[in-house]
């Protein structure tokens, strides 16, 4: 099988109440989690990062699942590079270049 195909990407996206200071805490502290677990902004509440071979995917669910808000909703999507790489892009109407996976993997 080809690498485009073992090597993965976890997109997570979410949609979170900030209505009362403790859900806009909340919220920010999840945020934050995902920027230090090495996630990138791919748009506003969706998030990636390249994970290499799925048991890192496997492993970054959990840590997304460990630090869940009590509310809102979160999703995460597996993607296989070659997947990720076919993904389409326009920033300012102009199409963008794919995303490339990082020249090596991070160790968090």
């Amino acid at each position: 099988m080809p690498d485009g195909w073992r090597q993965m990407w976890l997109l997570v996206f979410y949609d979170l109440p900030v209505i009362e200071p403790e859900q806009r805490k909340a919220a920010t502290r999840f945020h934050e989690f995902l920027v230090d677990q090495g996630f990138e902004r791919l748009h506003y509440s969706v998030y990636e990062r390249f994970c290499g071979s799925i048991e890192r995917v496997e492993t970054f669910e959990r840590r997304v699942e460990s630090a869940l808000p009590k509310w809102g909703n979160v999703c995460a999507l597996r993607l296989t590079d070659r997947q990720m790489s076919s993904m389409k892009r326009w920033i300012r109407a102009r199409p963008d270049a794919p995303t490339d996976p990082p020249p090596q993997l991070l160790l968090l």
